[in-house]
């Protein structure tokens, strides 16, 4: 898709990220928020995490071994392009307020409390969430929704007939009782997609510790009885109310493996439509912000 061209007097958005990688789902979610304003004609840049205006000697090191989404339509921020009718975005793993900037946007992917940045957050910000698992209402009152879930090409079912053994991934809950065997179990959290994806289609079962990571739907979707481990919350009702993605093919523990295969078949079909609204939280998200900033 070809950007719309920047409308004349419009602020620009900062996003502050680390360089591009597929397999964390808060980075990709970041960099496409940046693509995605900039296909609308507005003026998004990625700023690098980590550097202030205050240190120029970021941009040539960025010039050289940042990394971008590919094809985005967004560029890299210079320095100059801090400015004060800039509106600048961060996700909830940021401390404070580093680029001083006057308009200020949390994106709430994970609980700030259970990241430690939530009493550093200014009263004026704005909160945005990627799904009520990741809102904190005590700073927010209740932040407005912006998420980009998809679904990356590498997972489908290659029809397997026989599929054996179990896969795991502890991610941010690996403190968890573990319901795997390390000696002989196939641990997946520093492997590529495509790794990944060849272990859904030869192993029986997935054992998921992070309530909050889309890799158990991608289990699911590769046929794998996907099963995430219970912690955060208790019951099925209460995670899926909290999280858009949950709804389908997925067991809460153990014993819900009987709503993952049954449900199953449902879940590529509710992803793209999530997929599909995404775009539309960008849209609310931008009239939000134009509406509170001027």
């Amino acid at each position: 898709m070809t950007a719309t061209p920047i409308r004349a007097g419009t602020p620009n958005y900062l996003v502050l990220t680390p360089d591009y990688r597929d397999t964390s789902g808060g980075i990709m979610f970041l960099h496409k928020l940046a693509d995605e304003l900039c296909q609308l004609g507005e003026n998004a840049l990625i700023w690098p995490l980590g550097f202030t205006k205050g240190q120029p000697e970021w941009w040539a090191w960025a010039q050289n071994g940042f990394k971008m989404l590919p094809g985005t339509a967004s560029r890299l921020a210079r320095p100059e392009d801090l400015h004060a009718d800039s509106i600048v975005i961060y996700p909830e793993i940021v401390h404070g307020n580093p680029l001083g900037a006057r308009n200020v946007v949390r994106w709430l992917m994970f609980p700030p409390s259970l990241r430690g940045t939530a009493d550093s957050f200014g009263p004026k910000d704005l909160y945005f969430k990627v799904s009520d698992f990741s809102d904190d209402r005590r700073l927010s009152g209740g932040a407005q929704l912006l998420q980009l879930f998809s679904i990356h090409p590498a997972y489908s079912d290659r029809g397997n007939p026989d599929r054996r053994g179990t896969c795991y991934m502890l991610r941010k809950q690996g403190k968890k009782q573990w319901l795997h065997d390390p000696a002989k179990d196939i641990g997946l959290d520093e492997l590529g997609h495509e790794e990944i994806a060849h272990h859904f289609n030869t192993c029986e079962r997935f054992i998921c510790y992070d309530e909050a990571t889309m890799y158990a739907q991608f289990a699911a979707l590769c046929g794998c009885l996907s099963i995430v481990v219970p912690g955060i919350y208790q019951d099925r009702a209460t995670w899926s109310a909290q999280r858009p993605i949950a709804k389908y093919g997925v067991a809460f523990g153990l014993e819900d493996t009987a709503h993952a295969i049954a449900t199953r078949h449902h879940l590529s079909n509710h992803l793209r439509q999530l997929e599909v609204e995404g775009k539309e939280t960008v849209l609310r998200f931008v009239e939000r912000t134009k509406r509170e900033f001027g």
